[in-house]
């Protein structure tokens, strides 16, 4: 693979950031790469959009800004992990000098990732989150495939999540792992007060509507988009465009085996 030029993605709260960032920028210097630096918590969109790879220091939550970032240069990104356990990010960070190398001889695995998109709005390779605006508050969502009813979702909220999010925000709320390379679109509840509503695993072909029947804030990928008022409502689908994901260990199992998954 042809490298010019990489964005960093830092997380600089992590551990370990500066001299990772110091041995990123040695290993651009011998190969004559250049490296620019971003801090992951900038909300604002890259000024330059030459890139040839976007590369993250952090964890899953620093790929989550950093595919925003690859979506614009339309290039792939790399998850480099500065944390504990990660599920995209694939890279430990003792190696990170040889997973570049790897990349630079084209040894690598490039996974294209589902993303799902608030029409008009934002993508998140995730999840879309509605959920209440207020701590003290409950919220309910109603959701419609087209203009067929689906259920209400009265309580904190609902996810519609993608197969990548699946071991993210909607497993921690009790929805199914889905191998990430699928086509598909979870709908996961979040703690409802209804007993019936059950998580749903639905055709990626599938238009959402959803409709705020109490106030709510839309989350994309954990980060606020906007508030909804009563009866206010939204489009949800599959995102036209992907995330091309690096993949360089074997399959999404393995972070699973770390956890002790079907021991």
């Amino acid at each position: 693979m042809k490298l010019r030029k990489i964005l960093a993605v830092v997380n600089f709260d992590k551990p370990h950031h500066e001299s990772a960032v110091e041995r990123l920028r040695a290993w651009g210097k011998a190969h004559q790469v250049g490296i620019v630096i971003r801090a992951g918590i900038d909300p604002q969109p890259p000024a330059e959009r030459d890139f040839d790879l976007v590369l993250t220091l952090g964890g899953d939550g620093t790929l989550l800004k950093g595919a925003r970032c690859a979506l614009e240069s339309d290039c792939p990104v790399l998850g480099v992990n500065l944390g504990g356990l990660g599920f995209l990010t694939s890279v430990a960070e003792a190696h990170l000098e040889s997973a570049l190398d790897r990349v630079l001889a084209g040894e690598l695995r490039v996974e294209r990732r589902m993303r799902v998109e608030v029409v008009g709005e934002i993508s998140a390779l995730n999840e879309i989150a509605l959920v209440h605006a207020h701590a003290s508050a409950h919220t309910e969502i109603e959701l419609f495939f087209n203009e067929i009813p689906l259920a209400r979702y009265a309580g904190d909220g609902v996810l519609i999540a993608t197969p990548t999010g699946s071991t993210a925000y909607s497993l921690s709320a009790g929805g199914p792992i889905v191998e990430p390379t699928l086509e598909a679109l979870l709908i996961t509840p979040l703690c409802v007060h209804r007993l019936g509503v059950r998580p749903l695993i639905c055709n990626a072909a599938r238009t959402v509507r959803a409709v705020a029947r109490r106030p709510a804030l839309v989350l994309a990928d954990g980060d606020p988009v906007r508030e909804l008022a009563p009866n206010d409502e939204l489009i949800i689908r599959r995102a036209s465009r992907y995330t091309q994901l690096i993949v360089l260990n074997t399959d999404f199992l393995e972070p699973l085996r770390h956890l002790s998954w079907g021991r």
